[in-house]
């Protein structure tokens, strides 16, 4: 029967083959279009997008990457800062953005943490984006003001143990890394403060400042100015090693509660399926950044160390991170509302 039909109508085979060379030649118009985008990559502004409001750590170390990438690609990298529920916001939003290379996210330790937290996070951070590039990392600190009845670590925990959930500390937001750092070390030294989440660390530490909250816990990068500038008083850093600008800032692990040392982690993650040629174009321009003596010096000047490295290491470091954030999560009892 099927011969039949064919001889009955020849032109039926005709226009099968047809079809199938137009399908052929748009398959192959549509990869040399897109292998021609990837090579001229980047053909106009580039968005990097922050978990944070402007004027913490995360902010200050993406506008000096973003400034020298700039030249470097041939285009301005457009840092917006996108805060708000922990960083779920910013990060649904390059979840859903095209896979061009032209909308990145720039996030931290909270990336992972986010979705065992909060009941939905909005985004899968292992199916919704691809690693790009390690930027930084470096502890978080525990301030207080100069006046502060608080001299040491010590007296605080003693003050807290005798007037539990009466003491109060500011942070840079619900399920930043500065939130649970604080909540290692409470379980550590089995105290509880009063959680003060601001939107991003900028004014956190404004009120730390102004002696409107006693106490905040920032990445040494944010608060390093106002500590060196003498209108902050360090207590501990969250770190397993002192931090050589402030020799003579004790860390948690020294005065007894290494169960509290926590790293900050910043690095930059692309929507998923963004073509590799893009993330790896992008990866070596940051890199090259990052390895500049310069560039090295202002962050570890503001409480941070450049990593750089390739997607296939900053990978690696997400899933060990991946995997370590239940562990996390059990141990502080964290839980968005």
């Amino acid at each position: 029967m099927g011969k039949i039909a064919a001889h009955r109508f020849p032109g039926r085979n005709a226009q099968r083959r047809v079809a199938r060379r137009f399908a052929v030649a748009a398959l192959m118009m549509l990869c040399a279009s897109l292998a021609h985008g990837q090579a001229t990559y980047p053909a106009k502004p580039i968005r990097l997008v922050l978990v944070v409001a402007a004027g913490g750590s995360a902010d200050s170390v993406g506008r000096i990457v973003a400034e020298r990438l700039a030249p470097a690609l041939g285009q301005p990298v457009l840092v917006e800062n996108r805060g708000g529920a922990g960083g779920n916001i910013a990060s649904q939003l390059v979840a859903k953005a095209a896979p061009d290379g032209y909308t990145l996210l720039l996030t931290a330790n909270n990336h992972n943490v986010n979705p065992r937290i909060y009941k939905d996070a909005g985004y899968d951070p292992r199916r919704d984006f691809m690693p790009v590039v390690q930027l930084s990392e470096g502890p978080s600190v525990l301030v207080t003001q100069p006046t502060s009845q608080f001299t040491t670590l010590g007296q605080l925990v003693e003050a807290a143990r005798a007037q539990p959930r009466k003491i109060a500390y500011g942070s840079a937001g619900f399920g930043q890394p500065v939130h649970i750092a604080t909540e290692l070390f409470m379980a550590a030294s089995r105290i509880q403060l009063v959680h003060v989440p601001y939107k991003g660390a900028g004014p956190a530490l404004q009120d730390a400042l102004g002696g409107q909250v006693p106490l905040v816990m920032s990445s040494l990068a944010g608060a390093m100015p106002h500590i060196l500038a003498g209108k902050l008083r360090a207590l501990a850093i969250n770190g397993d090693t002192r931090w050589p600008a402030l020799p003579d800032v004790a860390t948690m692990a020294e005065l007894g509660y290494p169960a509290a040392t926590h790293w900050l982690w910043l690095g930059i993650v692309a929507p998923a399926n963004t073509p590799a040629a893009i993330v790896d174009r992008f990866n070596r321009e940051v890199d090259l950044v990052l390895r500049d003596a310069a560039i090295r010096d202002r962050l570890l000047a503001l409480g941070t160390a450049p990593i750089g490295g390739s997607p296939a290491a900053f990978a690696k470091k997400l899933d060990a991170d991946f995997n370590a954030v239940e562990e996390l999560v059990a141990r502080t009892g964290m839980k968005a509302e």
